[in-house]
């Protein structure tokens, strides 16, 4: 953007962003506009610019990328919230990725989130369908103490 002229604000960057999960572009290319957006020029996404990132990366079924993505930004300091991780849980449901999908679980429980209860179901039922009994018993524990 700097070498065409233009000085980058948030907005600019979240037209790009949406043009680009709309096509469902590259999910690295979209989490390198991210990092660019965060850690070059010191800007903020909105909360729909990362919703219809992640969508686009849920159209690819690229779910590590949408985790990749929120450890990201929660690492840079920006506020991820309960869509993105409820959009990242159904992701990862949906691509049958039960491990992954437990550790987001954990995660969002871990800021205090409670998942939907098909998606909490689902989780349990797909970790111990292959076996990984141990955390879906974390899951269930993470669930609980939540009161959920």
């Amino acid at each position: 953007m700097q070498k065409a002229g233009c000085v980058p604000i948030s907005d600019s960057y979240g037209i790009i962003l949406n043009h680009m999960s709309t096509l469902k572009r590259s999910s690295n290319k979209v989490l390198k506009l991210f990092q660019e957006m965060v850690c070059v020029h010191c800007l903020n996404p909105g909360k729909d610019t990362i919703v219809k990132a992640i969508a686009g990366m849920r159209a690819n079924r690229d779910t590590w990328r949408i985790v990749d993505l929120i450890e990201f930004l929660e690492n840079e300091g920006v506020d991820v919230g309960f869509v993105e991780y409820e959009s990242a849980l159904e992701g990862c449901v949906e691509a049958s990725r039960w491990i992954l999908a437990g550790k987001v679980a954990v995660k969002m429980t871990g800021k205090g989130f409670i998942p939907y209860i098909r998606m909490r179901q689902s989780v349990i039922e797909g970790l111990i369908s292959i076996g990984e009994v141990e955390l879906a018993s974390v899951v269930r524990q993470q669930f609980a103490r939540l009161k959920s």
